[in-house]
């Protein structure tokens, strides 16, 4: 990557410095009161079903439509999978005065009616859709349940939730599955993830059919791959790179 610009009058310094995770923030919300008593909850709410989760914001950029769309041919290619995987859907609606998201909003709603009235059977609804905010230690018990985490946008610049997932199924001795768009950031960093093509809608179906599958030592193994490089570059580690970074430049004389 380039590490400086030289404008003519002065050298401009540049470096990429990855947010870490806040790791004792997830510990403690796994050991808050009721913490255990939930995640109890959604392994027998999800009792003999693959549950594939997927949390963002309402934004255009994240690829929900896509997803939704790729669920879809997931579900029309693996008839199999019917009655056996559940889609649910955590987004996180904009500020009431962003009205351009609108017509985004409804537009999933749309797609996620229509696919449930094409699949749905008694017992058996393939999205569950949650259009709100949830506390954090109800999104850890959520993370620690899936059996693969669906994290597509069309382009973003870290993805936070991705590491979130990792560190949670890592403290829960969890395997579950990272499949992620190869356009975040966090791509580059979060070796071991499955990554996909958030704008080719095969692709899509294809490595999530692929997270859904994967044999259970391979899981394991990504997992660990991926835990270990979250535990590593920690909060801490990202604060003292980042820190160590400026004073390096302004040693130097360059701008950053």
């Amino acid at each position: 990557m380039t590490t400086a610009i030289d404008t003519g009058t002065r050298v401009v310094r540049l470096g990429a410095h990855p947010v870490g995770l806040d790791l004792g923030r997830i510990r403690n919300a796994l050991e808050q009161d009721g913490a255990e008593a939930r995640m109890a909850e959604l392994r027998d709410e999800f009792e003999g079903m693959k549950l594939i989760l997927s949390v963002e914001r309402l934004d255009y950029t994240k690829g929900i439509l896509e997803k939704l769309k790729a669920y879809e041919l997931l579900l029309d290619e693996n008839p199999e999978l019917r009655g056996k995987v559940t889609l649910v859907s955590i987004c996180v609606p904009a500020a009431r005065e962003m009205t351009i998201y609108d017509e985004l909003q409804t537009q999933i709603e749309q797609t996620i009616g229509h696919i449930n009235g094409r699949f749905a059977d008694v017992g058996w609804t393939p999205v569950q859709f949650y259009f709100r905010g949830f506390p954090f230690e109800e999104l850890m018990a959520w993370y620690a349940m899936a059996d693969v985490m669906w994290i597509t946008p069309l382009r973003d610049g870290l993805n936070l939730v991705a590491k979130e997932f990792v560190a949670t199924q890592g403290l829960t001795q969890g395997c579950g599955v990272l499949v992620l768009s190869e356009f975040t950031g966090a791509a580059a960093e979060l070796k071991g993830a499955i990554l996909t093509n958030p704008h080719d809608l095969h692709d899509l179906a294809r490595t999530c059919y692929l997270g859904l599958n994967l044999p259970r030592a391979e899981a394991q193994a990504r997992l660990r791959q991926l835990n270990d490089i979250v535990e590593y570059n920690d909060i801490r580690r990202w604060g003292d790179e980042f820190i160590a970074a400026i004073k390096d430049e302004g040693d130097s004389g360059a701008s950053t």
